[in-house]
């Protein structure tokens, strides 16, 4: 899976929507209908939903804990 494929778009109102572009045979960017992935409210979601799709898994937040090992 290549994130290239992938376009995360921050509108005026904070949302993030990550869609997937199609591609032409050659390559480029298709300027047909993308499709929509998700929508987040926070750049932590959007990271962590491309960190999932490029198969590197959700990384804990800055700050936040991994959990506990009890």
């Amino acid at each position: 899976m290549e994130l290239s494929n992938y376009e995360l778009v921050r509108y005026p109102s904070g949302q993030l929507v990550l869609t997937r572009l199609a591609r032409t045979d050659s390559g480029a960017p298709s300027s047909g209908p993308r499709d929509v992935v998700g929508v987040y409210t926070s750049e932590n979601e959007a990271q962590r939903a491309l960190d999932e799709l490029a198969g590197r898994g959700a990384q804990p937040a800055e700050g936040e804990a991994i959990g506990s090992l009890a």
